[in-house]
């Protein structure tokens, strides 16, 4: 996931603050960025797991787990592992009972299909290729052969090395917001900055009611979405052009 440089610059504004410039994004180790990088993701995943946004519904066909290790000791038929990427599970699609305990769904649905919110996690690494290898460190270097990337075995002079870059953000890809869910993030975004920015809570205070106002007029257009598609009207997504 990228950090996306408008939303910030929006949020940026609405806390009362000058938008970080280019130069200070190119550096990276300004206060500011070192900020925004703090709260962006949980900001962001926070306030996808908050409501059934329409626009960030998925549906996936669960895998059924039958592990020894993963006893089921529900009164469930079945246990399922639930989608990596899942912020919060709407319903089975046939309406079947559930419950989830961790990472797994207990049901009695067979084949079970689930409707859920994603947080667009991935849990894939990003790896960067070493611009000089050494073989002091040939433990954290990887080799990359026929699409996959796997651990070096030992220091050959010449080869190119891989090392997995530790971040959180490269975890997740690149979320697609509608407006409203755009304009809620901004705004809690914003409260969190103002609030270590300044340490000013009158500030904060004030951005977070505003915040939550934006996220309940947001979940009534996302409610008005489903609706809409429901009945077959354009959902956002074709009114801006980006299917």
């Amino acid at each position: 996931m990228n950090i996306d440089k408008e939303i910030v610059a929006r949020a940026f504004a609405k806390a009362g603050e000058e938008p970080i410039t280019e130069n200070e994004w190119n550096e990276g180790t300004n206060n500011r960025v070192r900020v925004v990088k703090e709260f962006y993701l949980a900001v962001m995943l926070e306030a996808l797991s908050s409501y059934d946004w329409t626009s960030q519904k998925k549906r996936a066909r669960l895998e059924v787990i039958d592990d020894e290790e993963e006893e089921n000791l529900t009164s469930y038929c079945y246990m399922y592992a639930l989608p990596t990427d899942c912020a919060k599970c709407i319903e089975l699609l046939d309406g079947g009972a559930y419950i989830v305990e961790g990472g797994f769904l207990y049901t009695d649905t067979e084949n079970a299909v689930l409707l859920y919110v994603t947080n667009y996690f991935t849990g894939k690494y990003i790896y960067a290729e070493v611009a000089e290898p050494s073989a002091d460190d040939i433990d954290n270097y990887y080799v990359y052969e026929d699409g996959v990337y796997s651990k070096a075995d030992g220091y050959i002079m010449g080869t190119t090395y891989y090392v997995r870059v530790e971040e959180d953000y490269n975890f997740y890809s690149q979320p697609v917001l509608d407006p409203h869910l755009s304009e809620y993030i901004e705004c809690k975004l914003a409260a969190s900055l103002a609030l270590k920015l300044t340490g000013d809570k009158d500030k904060y205070q004030m951005l977070f009611n505003e915040a939550q106002l934006i996220g309940q007029n947001a979940q009534k257009k996302s409610a008005e979405m489903a609706r809409n598609k429901s009945k077959g009207n354009p959902t956002w997504v074709e009114q801006l052009g980006l299917n």
